[in-house]
C-alpha cells in the first residue's frame, strides 16, 4: 500500500488523492485501474457515473458526470487504509461507532432499511464527516468517503 494514499481524510480524500481530481489526475497517483464500469441510477440525462476498481488495492472510484467527471467518492475494504493512524476495516461495530463520537466526527445514523434487508447487515452514515460505515454482523467490511457537504444557511 503506497503511503500516498493511505490515510482516510474525512470529507477531503485519500491521501494525496483528493476529492475533484479528475481522472487523468488519478491516473497519475494510482495507474490504470483493473476495471472501469459506467452505469446510471436513473432516466435522468447526464446522471451517470464511471466507477474504476483497483483490485489489488480493495478500493473503488467515483467519477459522476453531474461533478463534471470529477472524483466523487471513495470506498475501501482493506484494513491497510488508516484513520488516526489506526486500521478502519476490520474492527468492531461499537467500537468504530463510538470513536466517531468521541472524536467529534458526527453522530452515526443507522439505515434500518439496510438491516431490515438482510438483517446481517448494518449502514451507518454519518454526514457530517461524509462516511457511511458497511458492517457485516459486528465487523466493518467497507468504508464509503464522500466530500462532506455543510448545511446551506
Amino acid at each position: 500500500m503506497s503511503s500516498e494514499i493511505q490515510n482516510i481524510q474525512l470529507g477531503t480524500g485519500l491521501g494525496k488523492l483528493l476529492f475533484d481530481s479528475t481522472r487523468d489526475q488519478v491516473q497519475k497517483i494510482l495507474g490504470k485501474p483493473s476495471e472501469v464500469e459506467r452505469y446510471s441510477l436513473s432516466e435522468i440525462k447526464g446522471d451517470e457515473t464511471e466507477a474504476w476498481h483497483y483490485d489489488e488495492l480493495s478500493l473503488s472510484l467515483s467519477f459522476d458526470e453531474e461533478n463534471n467527471w470529477l472524483l466523487s467518492s471513495v470506498a475501501i475494504s482493506s484494513d491497510e487504509f488508516l484513520l488516526d493512524g489506526k486500521p478502519l476495516i476490520g474492527r468492531n461495530k461499537q467500537e468504530v461507532l463510538e470513536d466517531f463520537r468521541k472524536k467529534g466526527y458526527g453522530e452515526p445514523e443507522e439505515d434500518e432499511e439496510i438491516s431490515r434487508e438482510d438483517p446481517g447487515c448494518s449502514l451507518y452514515i454519518v454526514e457530517e464527516s461524509g462516511i457511511s460505515l458497511w458492517f457485516e454482523g459486528d465487523e466493518l467490511t467497507e468504508a464509503q468517503l464522500s466530500v462532506y457537504v455543510g448545511e446551506e444557511e
